[in-house]
């Protein structure tokens, strides 16, 4: 999934850096790719998408809130101190000036999982001398939740089209995706394979299925020192208010869009059906450009030189407009409170909604339509190698978005089992009690 994932998001930014400079947004990516159809599909994910995950930040900073301050405030009161203090982040007009910001809100969550990792290790290595987790019992449709859980985590492809926008310098995306979507599936990777090492199957599930929620609560028969779980939420909680925002911004533009006129493009697309465009223009422009260069003369004295002025972000440009940003403001802070109210409604399934989601719209957000619009445009640039592996990641990725879709909508819309084991991946012996309890094993 960590491969499949960086892959697709590869695919955005060779897609975007093939395509007219007025081609901005995931939904003109679309239908310059597919056509209307392909804006639709693109739209209809990605607004669903960065309104719903956003909403589970809200939930997860409320619930940080209560375990920081214990029997104060009901959640739904903690979920509305959350969004106020969200607020600044999803205020900032544009990403790039809210980049220390951003740095911020990525080391947050890595210092909090860095924690929460040590306490797990250093706690379950007390309790479990002389013991062994116990073995894995895992059906296909147990792996198929994971599939919710990774399209969430890995959910880039909808900020993409934000950061090629404000970047000096575009060509430069699909290295920076690779390295930096590879560095966080090798920080996945090392999560999952440290806490499998030392519980096994009895890895959290449900609502304890984070790892600073297990060292926060006696979920895995220990209590853990008060200061360093509090160290851990604050850092995490930093996350979660970045995170909300970042994921906000391209609904935040689509609707300053249409609403407001604002980012309005200079060349409407040309492509309203699904025929593959033709890169003629960008043939000649090319060629235009070799030749200029070639004109140049051999040797550049100093006086010849200019200062490198790089461009301004297109976005921030928009709202120097007097009165522009306030309505802007504003508009932002209706979607906000919307999803305010969704996290207070949902708050209580928001876990399998969430799953539900990941599996469905985020998987065809994220996975199956970038990789389905880079094929359409580069068919006839890529190798047959290069096709085969479009097409069979295409496929692979459509199998299993329908498959969990199907499982964790019988979870969300199906009954509920109030009698579902804590440990569902361990044998029937291990399903209800963590294995260091020596008492209840009687070792």
């Amino acid at each position: 999934m960590g491969v499949l994932n960086v892959y697709s998001s590869w695919c955005i930014s060779k897609v975007l850096l093939a395509t007219p400079s007025h081609i901005k947004t995931f939904g003109d990516i679309g239908e310059f790719s597919l056509g209307v159809v392909g804006r639709y599909l693109a739209n209809i994910s990605q607004l669903i998408t960065c309104i719903m995950v956003p909403t589970m930040f809200l939930v997860a900073g409320g619930t940080i809130f209560t375990v920081l301050f214990p029997l104060t405030f009901k959640l739904g009161v903690w979920i509305l101190f959350m969004t106020i203090c969200l607020l600044p982040v999803c205020l900032l007009p544009t990403l790039k000036e809210g980049a220390g910001t951003l740095i911020a809100g990525s080391l947050g969550t890595i210092i909090a999982n860095a924690i929460a990792l040590g306490v797990l290790i250093h706690e379950i290595n007390k309790q479990n001398e002389g013991l062994s987790p116990p073995p894995v019992n895992v059906t296909f449709s147990h792996l198929t939740t994971v599939v919710g859980n990774c399209a969430l985590a890995f959910g880039a492809g909808v900020i993409i089209p934000t950061l090629h926008r404000e970047h000096s310098d575009p060509s430069r995306m699909p290295r920076i995706i690779w390295v930096t979507m590879g560095f966080a599936t090798l920080l996945f990777l090392i999560i999952g394979i440290l806490g499998f090492h030392k519980v096994g199957c009895q890895l959290p599930d449900g609502s304890y299925g984070n790892v600073l929620f297990v060292i926060a609560t006696p979920y895995l028969g220990f209590i853990s020192n008060r200061g360093t779980v509090i160290v851990a939420m604050i850092a995490m909680q930093i996350h979660n208010v970045v995170a909300y925002g970042v994921i906000l911004f391209p609904a935040f533009y689509i609707a300053e869009r249409k609403l407001l006129g604002l980012h309005a493009t200079a060349v409407e697309s040309e492509y309203n059906d699904m025929e593959t465009p033709n890169f003629e223009k960008e043939k000649i422009l090319k060629e235009k450009a070799e030749a200029s260069r070639s004109s140049l003369p051999s040797v550049v004295r100093p006086s010849m030189l200019e200062p490198i002025e790089y461009p301004e972000p297109e976005g921030g440009n928009d709202y120097k407009t007097p009165g522009t940003y306030f309505k802007a403001s504003i508009l932002r802070i209706l979607i906000v409170a919307v999803s305010f109210v969704v996290a207070v409604l949902g708050q209580k399934d928001l876990g399998n909604l969430v799953n539900f989601l990941g599996a469905s719209m985020i998987s065809l957000c994220c996975i199956i339509l970038p990789i389905a619009f880079y094929l359409k445009v580069y068919w006839l640039r890529i190798s047959q190698m290069q096709r085969a592996w479009g097409v069979f990641w295409l496929l692979v990725s459509i199998f299993i978005a329908i498959y969990a879709t199907i499982v964790t909508g019988k979870a969300l819309f199906g009954s509920k089992d109030d009698d579902a084991p804590r440990f569902p991946f361990c044998e029937e012996k291990y399903q209800d009690t963590i294995y260091t309890n020596r008492t209840h094993y009687k070792y």
